[in-house]
């Protein structure tokens, strides 16, 4: 990214600022996208350009063209006074395809009162119908995905509160959102087989039977996410952060969730076959009717775990791992690994 584009991303959002007006109902957002942008060039002019730094840049000027186009109709480049950011990322057809999807959107949103429509009206059904086309055409480009699902969330439209859009069935499949801010969206049903969401804070948010299959999801942050009869067959979950998620019924066989946090989840009847839970902090988690069969708890801190009826056919386990206290691992089946 060239250093010489800053000056013109600092004036962008100074000008979309103005145009909106203080008294504009979402410029709070706005101005918390600015404290982002501005801290993110400052690091990058101190500490130089990284990976990490360019990537969450680069989610910051999409959440600017976003919510620009939506609020304004005006690109945000051309606030910049640059060529557009966002077609420049992307294959022309692409970019067409999102650009004409926007725009539709936009239109409902603005002229024939999208957000504010009856469940069953027919501009919530043609937003659906438009959503799910432009996903399924998308195939397998997972960047232009989530270009879509953050504009969905920012323009308030699947948030669990006041959900206008229902994804379920939705094909997010390999859909790129690494970082993102999805706090309390709703994507319960939705297709997430291999997604990208490293470091995503979808806290409180609604994936309830969503299939996450070998999705990629270390370090994220899940507390008190609702994930019931999810499938999250052999996903990363490494240091996951789900603190009292609800995961009844979820099916998380052969899931990598070494170091995770699910001090007080819900798992009760949850499918953990073959699942590493190495250094797992489970303090308080309900477990009872889980099936636990070959899992790796080595290290795990099972304290005040409520185990009841949960089958421990040839777990493995250390030293080091601390159950609840008075309960027998070995008369449950488990091995202690030396």
């Amino acid at each position: 990214m060239k250093q010489a584009y800053f000056y013109h991303y600092r004036l962008g959002m100074q000008k979309l600022i103005n145009a909106l007006g203080k008294d504009h109902p979402r410029i709070h957002e706005v101005q918390v996208l600015q404290h982002r942008l501005t801290e993110n060039l400052a690091q990058t002019l101190e500490h130089g350009n990284t990976p990490a730094l360019d990537d969450s840049r680069e989610r910051i000027l999409e959440s600017c063209e976003r919510l620009s186009r939506l609020l304004t109709g005006v690109p945000f480049y051309e606030f910049c006074g640059l060529p557009g950011l966002m077609d420049a990322t992307m294959p022309p057809n692409t970019a067409k395809l999102l650009e004409a999807y926007f725009t539709r959107m936009n239109d409902l949103l603005i002229y024939q009162g999208l957000r504010t429509a009856p469940p069953t009206s027919e501009v919530r059904n043609i937003a659906r119908e438009q959503t799910l086309a432009i996903l399924h055409t998308l195939n397998d480009d997972g960047a232009s995905k989530g270009q879509v699902l953050q504009f969905l969330y920012e323009a308030g439209l699947v948030t669990q509160e006041s959900a206008v859009l229902f994804l379920s069935e939705a094909d997010l499949t390999g859909v790129r959102l690494n970082g993102a801010f999805l706090v309390e969206a709703h994507l319960a049903g939705a297709h997430l087989e291999h997604a990208y969401l490293e470091h995503a804070h979808l806290e409180w948010a609604h994936l309830g039977e969503a299939n996450l299959t070998e999705a990629r999801m270390k370090r994220v942050f899940l507390v008190a996410t609702y994930l019931s009869r999810a499938n999250l067959t052999q996903a990363d979950l490494q240091e996951a952060h789900m603190v009292s998620a609800r995961l009844a019924g979820a099916n998380l066989s052969e899931a990598n969730l070494t170091r995770a946090h699910l001090e007080w989840a819900f798992m009760g009847t949850a499918n953990l076959m073959g699942a590493s839970l190495v250094g797992a902090q489970l303090v308080g988690c309900e477990l009872r009717g889980a099936n636990l069969a070959y899992t790796d708890l080595c290290g795990a801190n099972l304290q005040d775990t409520r185990l009841t009826w949960s089958r421990l056919r040839d777990a493995t386990y250390d030293e080091t791992t601390q159950w609840p206290e008075g309960f027998d691992p070995i008369a449950a089946g488990a091995v202690l690994k030396r």
